[in-house]
């Protein structure tokens, strides 16, 4: 693990280990977690934010997860990570089974991204 000086990080850093090799990196004013590579979580004033996705949105809602809203003094907007409950802390269970979703919707994300993009034919020119 990465030396991090903020006792929240750690603490879910170690909460997390189970998924894979978790890193904390500093980020935004807060730390964005990394499991084996693969950006999956951040942390903002010591609250968990998971990433989402379609796959995860209605497991998200239906738990009422707000959407993390990236501070902004000209125009703040939420982002596609959304808020662990807080006594998700004391329940591993429930926050590894979240995260494990989260990591899921960041792999897919990462495959989209690099997805090779298809060729347009050109026709020829008569």
């Amino acid at each position: 693990m990465a030396s991090v000086d903020n006792e929240f990080v750690q603490m879910v850093t170690e909460l997390l280990t189970p998924l894979g090799a978790i890193r904390p990196r500093r980020m935004f004013g807060g730390f964005g977690l990394y499991c084996d590579g693969m950006f999956f979580a951040l942390v903002f004033d010591d609250v968990l934010y998971l990433k989402g996705d379609d796959q995860t949105q209605k497991a998200y809602d239906a738990l009422g997860m707000a959407r993390f809203v990236v501070p902004s003094q000209k125009s703040p907007h939420a982002i596609g990570y959304f808020e662990a409950p807080g006594e998700w802390l004391d329940d591993e269970d429930k926050l590894l089974e979240f995260a494990h979703m989260a990591l899921g919707a960041a792999h897919r994300a990462h495959a989209q991204k690099n997805r090779p993009k298809k060729r347009v034919r050109k026709q020829p020119v008569e």
